[in-house]
């Protein structure tokens, strides 16, 4: 029954896998004296939402389909990109490790809270637009503007991936120039960053075209972009990176996050 009532709606599917999933990443960061697994989790938890509610989905479309298949793509590509570097690094973050000495011995319940909880609830917000889709299933309204979406979105998904290779590149470099400013990076200093939220604005799009009915979910995506401008992507990693040489002149000639083609 407890199943029955889960996977009758693609809001209840999804919010019990990402229960589940944190719960059990929190144990597994128990284990491993080791929060910042959480970070890999994320991109993995996107995919694992869009897998579950596809496969218990009753209201199946062509675009819901895709977009789920969208989804599941890019968080594996984030899930796969971020292990490796948890692997290469061989410890917890310092972040974490901040936020461990903080709070003490206290840290192992109240992480609960402070990391997974919350990062579960932003998962499941954002991820708003495409359970939509396959809670009203049905015709898409606009399938040409959809699918317009969706390849867009591909091509975000492109830039971002391409912009992660570029920049592990470039720290593996040991003649490494002071800052990167090629490839992706001469045109924005966060094009990682801006992919992933053009990617997030693009499979709200596509739902949206599909099924008007979504456009209430736009929050899904502006959580997204709040986070990555001004949370834990580029305000946080710029208060590091504005101490490197030469990091003012690359502030003054590249935008911070849309990029800058062209002047």
């Amino acid at each position: 029954m407890i199943i029955e009532t889960i996977t009758a709606s693609p809001y209840l599917t999804g919010a019990a896998t990402a229960a589940v999933l944190l719960t059990s990443v929190w144990i597994t960061s128990l284990i491993l004296s080791d929060a910042s697994i959480i970070d890999m989790f994320w991109g993995g938890g996107f995919a694992l939402i869009a897998l579950t509610t596809l496969l218990t989905s009753e209201n199946i479309s062509l675009i819901g389909t895709l977009t789920g298949l969208a989804v599941i793509a890019w968080g594996f590509r984030l899930w796969l990109h971020l292990f490796t570097r948890w692997r290469r690094e061989g410890e917890e973050d310092y972040r974490y490790q901040k936020m461990r000495a903080y709070h003490g011995k206290h840290f192992w319940w109240r992480s609960v809270f402070t990391v997974f909880s919350f990062q579960g609830l932003l998962m499941w917000l954002v991820s708003m637009p495409f359970m939509a889709a396959f809670y009203f299933g049905g015709d898409a309204a606009l399938p040409g503007l959809s699918l317009v979406f969706l390849l867009a979105a591909l091509g975000a998904l492109y830039m971002e991936a391409s912009a992660d290779i570029q920049l592990t590149k470039y720290r593996a470099d040991p003649n490494k120039a002071p800052v990167l400013t090629e490839g992706w990076w001469k045109y924005t200093r966060h094009p990682n960053y801006f992919a992933d939220a053009a990617f997030w604005w693009c499979i709200y799009g596509a739902v949206v075209a599909a099924t008007p009915e979504a456009i209430w979910t736009i929050f899904g995506p502006i959580i997204m972009n709040y986070l990555l401008v001004n949370v834990s992507g580029a305000e946080m990693l710029e208060r590091s990176l504005k101490k490197k040489p030469g990091y003012d002149d690359y502030m003054a000639r590249t935008n911070r996050f849309i990029p800058k083609v062209w002047g």
